[in-house]
């Protein structure tokens, strides 16, 4: 519908298309005939980054302007009430019949369209009768005549302001028919079903009741043991009969056998209906006790192409060594992550417990990428039990990963799981101590004989280490020319992006807290400087950072690398992540001395320095000298006077004494004579 935009009408490039011009193609060959022409179509506003083109309305040909209608011309009292009214769209779109067959898109137009209507003649209706209230018209007689009036004639403005005509009827019993029932209970929300025709109902009639269906899959699965579908049969058999008895734990309620719903089948149609598949995905997702299995049956799995490049996709799980290192049948942790590009392990942590070292792996990823030279990975995915906390923090999306999914209970989602089968069975199977899986399906991978050993937690940790080197120096799967270590350094994806440090340091990182003092930064026993981006700050910027802390104390997030030294450090000042910490640029204060990385942290501090130093002399050349005289006065009064005082007066401004002659010699001495010492004298 053309709408104002400033001061001329205007249409949208999707109102034209494809209803007047075949394509946006054809609509900018238009365009451009009559660009520098007086007349044609005229383009007001280029479309693109995120906004509409607009087309001057006034510009378009007359049978296009008459089909689309003219706001400014058009007047009928629905056109300011109606719009499509979401919740009719939502009801119709999701719409089903008993049997589970949705609305054809014909019919869903003609309901949306004719409940709009509706509700917007109901909305005039409620404003007309506040305007006859208002005259003095008590009687709301001939108001809804009116209204059927202004519906049957709205059809005319209808198609071309929304494209759309409605079918309701022009009689006022029709009308009727129509309009109590979609009203019934407007209070409580509308009946969009009432438009629905009755013969459409008839024609998707189930002969399968929804209410003996739920039953009978209550019966199944709601029982307190795993009945067979032929029991069921029988049982609900014998609930028609009146031999059995039904009653719904949740409610207490007993299932009512007379009920119309509840009607009489055979019992092999009871069982082919309980094996349909729409039943039996609910009924065994209730009885499974295996949910991996409960997946693999009824859950499509996804054919997925390899991943080509690394540091695209990281898959991160924990995982079990299947050897035990104490009595108690102890285990060790580990949390490893894969990279699936390369098929190299990029990261590791081990402990006793796994809920602590969560923290430390993900520590220990940025560590060892940061060591490495390389960027994060664009994508992680990880299980939910340990991850699902940090959803909000560091594994926000565009925070430590540029996307991360996040799987709950879905094993076979993570590609992880597959290279920990591929470590069990083809690396540590062969060690002493081994344990079998409980219920593997190979016979040889099922458990012997022979009695547990326990292996101690070094041990199972450095064996675990050296599978981690023997498998990244394995061959590629698909460069096998190159070891999986290779392929990882030299194939690593173009689109990585630098350490987010700022969304990561303040929940990974380690706190401290210091002060600054003339721009140097005393924190873990040397010295920082103010830094922006991993580099030193200078001029402006440098100025910027001390106004904020210089001076000040302020917190500091930080992380160590693999040395023990500081990897990265920021400065976390008025909840702002402010800046980097850099550490002082060190050199050999004899010239002798000093190699060329020396000389240029020399030419650094002299940098930093100077950036200073100039700002003081700036601000010092801002100062002016003044002269300040102060008219306030101290006192309210001058009541209270110490005798003998001389005063001053406005008239003299400074003391006058009285001198005697014999004062007077003693104050006029020659001034020729000096009564100073002179310099040789002092020696």
């Amino acid at each position: 519908m053309p709408r104002n935009w400033g001061n001329i009408l205007v249409v949208t490039k999707d109102e034209l298309i494809p209803r007047y011009y075949n394509s946006l193609s054809a609509l900018k060959v238009e365009i451009h005939r009559y660009k520098n022409l007086p007349y044609g179509i005229k383009k007001v506003q280029k479309g693109g980054n995120g906004r509409q083109m607009y087309i001057d309305f006034d510009s378009l040909s007359k049978g296009v302007q008459d089909s689309m209608g003219d706001p400014r011309k058009m007047k009928h009292p629905l056109l300011s009430f109606f719009e499509f009214d979401a919740a009719a769209v939502r009801y119709y779109t999701d719409f089903r019949f008993d049997d589970g067959t949705p609305l054809k898109e014909s019919f869903k137009e003609e309901y949306i369209t004719n409940a709009s209507v509706l509700i917007a003649a109901e909305k005039l209706r409620q404003a007309r009768l506040t305007e006859w209230k208002k005259l003095n018209k008590t009687s709301g007689r001939g108001l809804m005549p009116s209204i059927v009036t202004d519906i049957t004639t709205f059809n005319e403005f209808l198609p071309k302001v929304h494209n759309a005509t409605h079918t309701l009827p022009s009689s006022q019993r029709g009308f009727d028919r129509v309009w109590k029932p979609f009203f019934q209970s407007f209070d409580i929300g509308l009946n969009f079903e009432s438009l629905i025709s009755g013969k459409l109902k008839n024609q998707n009639r189930k002969l399968m009741t929804d209410e003996m269906m739920d039953l009978l899959n209550d019966m199944f699965a709601g029982q307190d043991y795993k009945p067979s579908r032929t029991e069921v049969a029988d049982q609900y058999q014998a609930f028609l009969n009146g031999q059995l008895d039904i009653i719904n734990k949740d409610t207490a309620e007993e299932y009512d056998r007379t009920n119309p719903n509840f009607r009489e089948m055979s019992d092999n149609s009871i069982i082919a209906w309980l094996g349909k598949w729409e039943n039996k995905i609910g009924t065994f997702a209730k009885r499974s006790g295996d949910r991996q299995k409960l997946m693999q049956e009824f859950t499509p799995s996804h054919k997925l192409t390899k991943i080509k490049e690394a540091g695209t996709l990281i898959s991160i799980d924990d995982r079990q060594p299947p050897f035990i290192y104490n009595e108690n049948r102890k285990r060790a942790w580990f949390y490893m992550g894969i990279d699936l590009g390369s098929e190299a392990w990029t990261c590791w942590v081990w402990g006793k417990d796994k809920k602590g070292i969560i923290i430390d792996f993900y520590r220990q990823m940025v560590r060892n990428y940061s060591e490495w030279g390389f960027n994060l990975p664009l994508g992680l995915e990880c299980e939910s039990s340990l991850n699902s906390g940090f959803k909000d923090t560091f594994l926000r999306n565009g925070a430590m990963f540029d996307r991360v999914n996040i799987y709950k209970n879905r094993a076979r989602s993570k590609a992880v799981e597959r290279k920990f089968e591929e470590l069990r069975y083809r690396h540590e199977k062969s060690r002493l101590g081994w344990m079998a899986r409980p219920h593997a399906l190979k016979e040889e991978n099922q458990k012997s004989g022979e009695k547990e050993v326990i292996i101690p937690f070094d041990t199972i940790v450095d064996q675990s280490l050296s599978d981690i080197e023997t498998w990244n120096n394995m061959p590629h799967s698909v460069h096998t020319d190159k070891t999986r270590w290779e392929v990882f350094c030299e194939m690593q994806n173009k689109n990585t992006q630098p350490t987010n440090w700022a969304a990561i340091l303040p929940h990974l990182g380690k706190i401290e807290t210091s002060s600054c003092n003339a721009g140097i930064i005393k924190f873990r026993n040397t010295t920082f400087l103010l830094g922006l981006d991993g580099e030193i700050a200078l001029d402006d910027n440098l100025i910027r950072l001390l106004k904020y802390v210089n001076g000040k104390e302020f917190t500091i997030y930080w992380l160590d690398g693999n040395d023990g030294n500081v990897l990265k450090a920021m400065i976390y000042y008025d909840d702002i992540m402010l800046c980097d910490l850099i550490p002082q640029p060190e050199y050999s204060k004899s010239i002798h001395e000093r190699d060329e990385q020396g000389e240029i942290n020399r030419r650094l501090m002299n940098a930093y320095e100077n950036t200073v130093n100039k700002f003081m002399a700036q601000r010092k050349r801002e100062i002016d000298q003044v002269l300040i005289i102060d008219h306030r006065k101290k006192t309210l009064n001058n009541k209270f006077q110490i005798a003998g005082r001389n005063k001053y007066t406005p008239a003299n401004n400074t003391p006058e004494e009285v001198f005697t002659d014999a004062d007077e010699n003693i104050y006029n001495h020659n001034t020729n004579k000096s009564t100073g010492r002179s310099w040789a004298s002092n020696f």
